[in-house]
């Protein structure tokens, strides 16, 4: 078909659909790129290609393209979605922010991808060190899908971080171990929750718990050294802390 119909885009549509059947991302993402620049007016395939490059972490490609694509389809919420996602893996929060109101406003029926774009709100206004706004779409996030890893997650743990509301952050965290028992990074969340309660026994527990998971990083070796300096175990402390050195040697923290 390629050969008799080079210019074709609904042949490279039909291309990439045969390569995503075959989990062939890039080789998918490589076929619906060629049937939008060869003039597809189709929105599926704008959205698959924006799906491909979200999946293959390509954030540049995927604000150009978005951009692109809001030309023709310039109501669809699911275009300021993607874009907005990109710009915040990129950490361009201002952009971020705008291209996710903007998909809100869109998605108002769409209760799932609402809740999506909140959670995302939340963690571009973190970012932006606009913590009540912050706060305010991860609390709409959870209100229409409460059991969201991913937002019990990263709300709990900014609220650590910046210690406050810390008993709403060990009521979410707890939630989510409960839900997910052997994930190592929600474990060190909540074990950080509890340390900056002063829960320091507990938190060493809950640590101790996601490093035998065997799925660690630096992260959690230098949260166990300071567990363990508040418990005055400042020798075992100062050796968790040259493990995470040893994983992360820029971390001046450290």
């Amino acid at each position: 078909l390629k050969t008799n119909y080079p210019d074709n885009p609904n042949v490279y549509i039909v291309s990439g659909d045969l390569q995503m059947a075959l989990k062939d991302l890039r080789g998918a993402q490589t076929e619906y790129l060629q049937a939008v620049r060869k003039g597809s007016s189709s929105f599926d395939a704008w959205q698959n290609l924006l799906y491909l490059e979200s999946q293959l972490n390509q954030f540049d490609n995927l604000i150009e393209h978005t951009e692109e694509a809001l030309e023709l389809f310039p109501n669809q919420a699911l275009l300021y979605y993607f874009n907005g996602y990109a710009h915040l893996r990129k950490r361009h929060y201002r952009e971020a922010t705008y291209a996710l109101e903007q998909a809100k406003k869109m998605a108002a029926s769409n209760t799932a991808l609402l809740a999506d774009i909140n959670g995302l709100l939340g963690d571009a206004y973190n970012g932006a060190h606009d913590y009540a706004k912050s706060d305010k779409a991860y609390d709409e996030a959870l209100a229409l899908n409460p059991n969201n890893d991913l937002i019990l997650n990263n709300y709990s743990y900014y609220l650590a971080l910046r210690n406050e509301n810390l008993e709403k952050a060990e009521k979410m965290s707890t939630q989510l171990i409960r839900n997910n028992p052997n994930n190592a990074a929600f474990l060190d969340t909540h074990a950080w929750v509890l340390f900056m309660r002063e829960k320091y026994k507990e938190a060493r527990k809950f640590m101790e718990r996601a490093i035998a998971t065997g799925d660690t990083s630096a992260t959690h070796f230098e949260h166990y050294g300071d567990i363990l300096f508040k418990m005055g175990e400042v020798d075992e402390a100062v050796v968790q802390w040259q493990k995470a050195k040893q994983m992360d040697g820029d971390n001046v923290a450290l």
